[in-house]
């Protein structure tokens, strides 16, 4: 390997739909991690953290197609992050054929541990704090999300240092700044009221998913065949 694991995952990910892909330095990563989850702990022998999110209706889209090709797959209890799943797996594969050990963790509802990837996310440098709890991305907005990270054996990219987008904006989304709060009021019309990222907007049937899951999936599964 020569050029390092961030461009290795980058290139692995493209046209996935997860193709926000940033990372920073051990050092870094761990100054902000609390004890339990800092590299020691959890793979001593690595150089760098990977992070990967999607933007937008890509990912979103690119799923509903494979589980029109096999609806059996709903019976998954979530076949969203099994098909994120998938996907980062093409990750692991690049970065193994490429001799680089790591440990790899998934934002998914089960994973075994639940890293913190917002702080992950703000550590790379993929968004920056808005007013309801997300980290709004310069160019997406609220409109993305964290999908896997990676603790690696290798050199790594720096992290970027983007523009806050949420800078000097008088918070439309959550009714000035003074009604700030917590990830609580992430509904989706908050989120559709942000001025930044509005090319991303999820389409009308992932903000459902995501917001009213049960619901979704009767409109999206077709029904067993009759006996």
């Amino acid at each position: 390997m020569t050029d390092g694991a961030t461009p290795l995952v980058r290139r692995a990910l493209s046209g996935s739909g997860i193709e926000l892909v940033a990372s920073c330095e051990i050092a870094a990563y761990n100054e902000r991690a609390p004890a339990g989850y800092r590299s020691a702990a959890l793979m001593p022998s690595a150089r760098g953290l990977v992070v990967a999110g999607s933007a937008g209706p890509t990912l979103w889209r690119r799923f509903c197609a494979r589980m029109e090709a096999a609806p059996s797959l709903w019976k998954d209890p979530h076949p969203y992050d099994a098909y994120v799943a998938d996907l980062l797996a093409r990750a692991d594969r690049a970065l193994t054929v490429s001799g680089v050990v790591f440990r790899r963790f998934d934002a998914a509802l089960d994973a075994p541990l639940r890293m913190p990837f917002l702080a992950l996310a703000q550590l790379v440098g993929l968004g920056s704090p808005g007013p309801f709890g997300l980290l709004i991305h310069e160019e997406h907005g609220p409109w993305w999300a964290l999908r896997g990270a990676w603790l690696v054996d290798a050199e790594v990219e720096g992290a970027t240092v983007p523009t806050p987008p949420c800078r000097g904006c008088s918070a439309p989304c959550v009714g000035r700044w003074a009604s700030a709060g917590g990830i609580v009021h992430a509904s989706a019309e908050v989120r559709a009221r942000c001025i930044v990222g509005q090319a991303a907007r999820y389409d009308a049937d992932q903000i459902a998913y995501h917001y009213e899951r049960e619901a979704t999936v009767g409109r999206l599964c077709p029904p067993s065949p009759s006996k």
